[in-house]
């Protein structure tokens, strides 16, 4: 069997989907043949199609953020994975928002012969705002990548690393800083900072760093030099830092809210994402609590068990071979 993993043009700071999919992909090539393909801008999207076409697979699997690619291969040989609806829900307004839904949603999905969602939480925002049908929709959670292996750090009480990675508005950064308010720590984001969050940490006097454009290895760094891992976002398609941080061995705290809260199982402080005090509640017990801090790490380690990439990869086998047995 055949399978071409179609992904996106290649941009800075957006990789997370890549290093999905390579770790699904290493993990299933000593059972199927694994293509795969980078797509390039959209003016070459003819070219992209025909290329593709000539592979002759027998699965095409459309891995996120280039939806509209389904409308244009073999019908019945394509899988389309969606990791989140929020740019329709929230980003887009008007014409573009009914262009969006419908060429990069709604009838790539409706088309594709196989639809799978990284959460239970994106499955359903699928069904109750674009009307697909549950029963076309399975849920394929996503996995860490490999080289997120366990590093045990003595914790710092005095200045823990507090690790964020992301930095859009739905990441909840300001209420991040208002709850770290006179608590001496390191805050590390990853991601670019406009001008409002730079004023805010100055004015809330937080101490911080800021990482932008960083490779996945120096990432993963991150992680092991931090203390815990902040994730509190206000919503999510999966929330794949949580499972990072429990790979690597880290405390974590993310919102109570799903998918996040189903991601983290048992090895997450839950908090209301939009309660400052709550998130500073869950900071200070995480750095002064240490009994706490362990039972947080134990759990998060044997819940990412479910995440594991030949966990994962071995859901997408079976999805491959039912699509190239129709």
């Amino acid at each position: 069997m055949k399978v071409v993993l179609v992904y996106r043009k290649p941009r800075a700071e957006a990789y997370s989907i890549e290093e999905l999919f390579h770790s699904i992909a290493s993990e299933l090539r000593n059972q199927i043949e694994i293509i795969e393909y980078e797509v390039g801008s959209r003016i070459n999207i003819v070219r992209d199609v025909m290329q593709l076409r000539q592979l002759d697979a027998d699965v095409y699997h459309v891995t996120g953020d280039v939806n509209y690619l389904i409308n244009l291969l073999p019908r019945m040989k394509t899988i389309l994975t969606v990791h989140d609806i929020g740019h329709f829900l929230f980003g887009l307004k008007g014409l573009k928002r009914w262009i969006y839904k419908w060429v990069w949603l709604v009838f790539p999905i409706r088309r594709a012969s196989a639809v799978t969602a990284v959460s239970q939480e994106t499955s359903q925002n699928i069904v109750d705002y674009l009307r697909i049908p549950q029963a076309h929709i399975k849920v394929i959670e996503n996995c860490y990548s490999p080289i997120f292996a366990p590093v045990p750090k003595v914790f710092s009480e005095e200045c823990p690393a507090i690790l964020q990675v992301g930095t859009k508005s739905y990441k909840n950064i300001p209420r991040l800083i208002d709850s770290l308010i006179g608590i001496n720590c390191l805050l590390v984001l990853i991601g670019k900072l406009d001008e409002s969050v730079r004023n805010k940490l100055a004015k809330c006097g937080v101490t911080y760093e800021n990482f932008v454009g960083i490779t996945h290895e120096e990432i993963y760094n991150q992680y092991i030099k931090c203390d815990f891992v902040s994730f509190v976002s206000e919503g999510e398609g999966f929330g794949v830092p949580i499972i990072e941080a429990q790979a690597v061995g880290r405390p974590v705290i993310t919102s109570n809210i799903p998918p996040m809260c189903d991601v983290a199982g048992k090895g997450a402080c839950l908090v209301d994402p939009l309660d400052t005090s709550q998130i500073r509640k869950g900071i200070k017990r995480i750095i002064s609590d240490a009994e706490y801090r362990m039972n947080l790490i134990e759990e998060g380690t044997q819940n990412v068990i479910r995440y594991s990439p030949k966990t994962i990869s071995s859901q997408y086998l079976e999805t491959y071979k039912s699509v190239a047995s129709r």
